[in-house]
């Protein structure tokens, strides 16, 4: 009767174990909704109300599914990216200074050689100044054209070299007229207005955080989890990411300038490498032949790809032609 009693006890913890892993559906679910918050958290660009709602649902389905909450401790990518931001603006506010400080004591032809020296990098409607020994100075086209008159808006492929040559005659154009270094001086009380905008943005952005993750956590309290799936396991059949050919790093580097590249993780978070400078805090995803990058630079960056020999290569649209960009190798 006792060995009875232990083999029954056995038998009902292993149904209640076999319990413990969620279907390939209900795994499905619980994928979405973790990934759906995770770009809640770090898509800059998305509305107030779709973030509620995003968290709100993903903490329904945690619950009800037997997985633990996933707010981020500390700060979440999205405060982080603005974080950043206004480090990165301080930062070139300081960089700018130096160089009006150091370009009012030199000579024209001095001058001349700094200008001839700063490597110009144009990357959508953005402009990045690199004077070797610095630290590069990210300006918007606005910027760009409001000081210095010259519109970027359509850099691409040979357009960006024209505008980085449109922009390095204009330097030189305003030294000879000894108007360089009022003009930088321009671009830091830019800086400065920016740097308040963006302080506000962020103390917004952590008073808003603060009712989205009480309302995750109100969600979570209002959902009871299914019988049998406290504690659930996911359906192993459903983690097949790192089997995405798009996962790893991607390289390029001509030597003349610093290394550019493209590292896609497991975990959807990636990492991006332009002229030797790093910008974290990107996530992607891909559908089909479609690669999308979010965060990192406040957009969402989309590209048709194809990957041949070890090698990708990311597409873009523009004026309604597509065009291919240079491959970049796999590591």
């Amino acid at each position: 009767m006792k060995n009875i009693f232990l083999l029954t006890l056995i038998a009902c913890a292993i149904s209640v174990h076999a319990q413990k892993t969620l279907n390939e559906v209900q795994t499905k679910w619980v994928i979405e909704a973790n990934e759906d918050m995770e770009r809640a958290l770090s898509n800059p660009d998305m509305s107030d109300s779709e973030r509620l709602k995003i968290v709100q649902k993903a903490g329904r389905t945690q619950k009800r599914y037997g997985q633990p909450h996933t707010w981020p401790n500390g700060k979440t990518p999205l405060e982080q990216f603005i974080d950043n931001q206004f480090e990165q603006c301080k930062n070139e506010i300081v960089e700018m200074n130096a160089w009006a400080l150091e370009l009012e004591s030199k000579s024209l032809d001095q001058k001349m050689k700094i200008i001839n020296s700063i490597q110009i990098e144009v990357v959508e409607e953005q402009v990045q100044l690199l004077v070797p020994g610095s630290t590069p100075v990210q300006l918007t086209g606005d910027a760009i054209n409001t000081v210095f008159g010259i519109n970027i808006v359509e850099g691409v492929n040979a357009g960006k070299v024209q505008n980085a040559q449109d922009l390095t005659n204009k330097f030189k154009e305003l030294a000879k007229s000894k108007e360089l270094v009022k003009h930088i001086n321009i671009l830091v009380e830019n800086h400065k207005e920016s740097l308040e905008l963006i302080d506000a943005d962020r103390d917004l952005l952590h008073k808003k955080m603060i009712l989205w993750k009480k309302a995750y956590i109100n969600a979570r309290k209002s959902t009871f989890t299914e019988k049998g799936l406290e504690g659930a396991k996911l359906f192993k059949g459903n983690n097949n990411l790192s089997n995405n050919p798009l996962v790893g790093t991607w390289t390029y580097s001509d030597g003349s300038t610093g290394k550019t590249s493209y590292t896609f993780n497991a975990d959807k978070t990636a990492i991006q490498v332009l002229n030797g400078v790093t910008y974290t805090g990107w996530k992607w995803e891909s559908n089909g032949n479609v690669i999308t990058m979010i965060g990192g630079n406040g957009k969402r960056n989309t590209w048709e790809y194809r990957i041949d020999n070890d090698q990708l290569f990311l597409t873009v649209e523009y004026n309604g032609e597509k065009i291919e960009g240079i491959p970049l190798s796999k590591q």
